[in-house]
């Protein structure tokens, strides 16, 4: 049995990969600064991430720590930075001391929003001197010290580049949880510019599946998408969300946000070929899932 060590995981896609790992028999161990975590540890201290680490000999590590609300990246750019990329050079030098083999990281398909090609896949070129958000400037980083980490320390990386995350439990500021929120209290559903940017929302049990046959060995070294299936701009989310409650709800429409994901046509031929995974639950039925576990 594989001893594994989630970093970040008593978050929302962490709670679910745990149980995803623990199904398939893996032993796995939450390290997190929410005190209901298997190690309570803040990741930007790096003896407390080292003393971590060095409670059992992990064979792997998955890095979940960050900030990954997009508006708190903004508020707070140096605890931004903190969180997003010093805790993660922390838990590879820790990891290296440790002799720990393999670090699974969840990075974003907001990268691609530093392209100007509407088709994205995992060889597409990223220059990180285009990118107007902080979030997708931090996560650009980390996934190159990551790389930097394999070639000088030896460090082997699973680098997943997650689709938009929803679920029972999601961040109450993504647009899918804010909307069912709002129109269960009867507030009016604001779009962000036009409407028509999109996202292609991943169940999380489908980013749980794919975190875990990302230990897989064809997987090692690897940055690997895992995207949703279906393209919904934001004005359909509200629609969807509209014909959930069964109500009138008004849609009011307002400036776009600052560096915001236009969305993009993820490739995720790469996952199906190396890991059989894609995803199997679509927007109406996971929509649907959400809307009755916030409402009760």
């Amino acid at each position: 049995m594989s001893n594994i060590a989630i970093i970040g995981g008593a978050g929302f896609i962490g709670t679910f990969t745990k149980k995803e790992l623990q199904s398939h028999g893996y032993n796995v161990t939450i390290i997190d600064i929410k005190e209901n975590s298997d190690i309570t540890v803040d990741v930007i201290n790096y003896n407390n991430v080292k003393k971590a680490l060095n409670s059992k000999k992990f064979d792997a590590v998955y890095m979940f720590a960050a900030i990954s609300d997009s508006k708190e990246n903004h508020t707070d750019i140096k605890h931004a930075v903190t969180t997003n990329i010093i805790s993660l050079t922390n838990t590879l030098d820790a990891m290296h001391e440790l002799g720990i083999p393999r670090i699974i990281f969840s990075s974003t398909v907001w990268v691609y929003s530093v392209c100007n090609t509407t088709e994205v896949n995992e060889d597409t070129n990223l220059s990180i001197s285009n990118s107007d958000h902080i979030y997708t400037t931090c996560k650009l980083t980390c996934e190159a010290i990551i790389r930097n980490y394999q070639k000088v320390r030896g460090i082997d990386f699973t680098i997943l580049r997650y689709g938009i995350a929803y679920g029972p439990g999601c961040h109450p500021d993504t647009v899918l949880s804010k909307f069912i929120s709002n129109a269960i209290s009867g507030k009016p559903l604001v779009v962000t510019g036009n409407g028509n940017i999109y996202r292609n929302f991943l169940y999380v049990t489908d980013h749980a599946i794919g975190n875990r046959l990302a230990l897989s060995e064809k997987a090692k070294n690897q940055i690997i998408n895992l995207e949703g299936a279906q393209s919904i701009s934001i004005k359909n989310v509200a629609e969807r969300v509209q014909e959930l409650h069964g109500k009138e709800v008004k849609i009011l429409y307002t400036d776009e946000r600052l560096g915001d994901y236009k969305g993009k046509i993820v490739d995720n031929s790469k996952a199906k070929k190396l890991l059989n995974w894609e995803p199997t639950v679509n927007f109406l039925e996971g929509s649907k899932f959400l809307y009755n576990y916030i409402h009760g």
